[in-house]
């Protein structure tokens, strides 16, 4: 438990690098974000497979978006929804459109989580064990 949250603290130090084209950081986080959505949305295997590479490519792509947008928030929000509503009919085709909507829902989520964590951490600790959401959290 001790070695998740020690590397989740990493990756929470490197997020705030997020819009940035640092593949260290942002492989790690995609990867960790990945393994949390697949978990809440409770894929099998085979759409589990489907789901990754579509949710790389998506990663990336907001990644990117954040990059060429920072300057202007409010083209920056419009080109992320036109990037999410793009991504969820690919996601749709993977895992039917109820699941393809939760996704956006449950990297919120994650974002929120490793937000709390991280404030915690300078906050100088958690007290017990970190934040866990309803339905268990990124620490399950």
């Amino acid at each position: 438990m001790k070695r998740f949250l020690y590397i989740l603290t990493f990756l929470v130090l490197g997020f705030n690098s997020y819009a940035q084209d640092d593949e260290g950081h942002g492989g790690k986080i995609q990867e960790r974000m990945t393994e949390y959505i697949q978990k809440r949305l409770g894929l099998s295997n085979s759409e589990a497979g489907r789901f990754s590479p579509i949710f790389l490519n998506y990663f990336n792509d907001l990644r990117k978006t954040n990059q060429e947008n920072k300057g202007d928030r409010l083209v920056l929000q419009q080109k992320v929804v036109e990037l999410r509503l793009n991504y969820r009919n690919q996601f749709k085709n993977v895992m039917g459109e109820k699941k393809s909507n939760d996704v956006f829902t449950y990297e919120r989520d994650f974002i929120d989580e490793v937000k709390n964590i991280r404030r915690e951490r300078q906050q100088g600790g958690s007290g017990g064990g970190g934040p866990r959401n309803k339905k268990g959290g990124l620490l399950q």
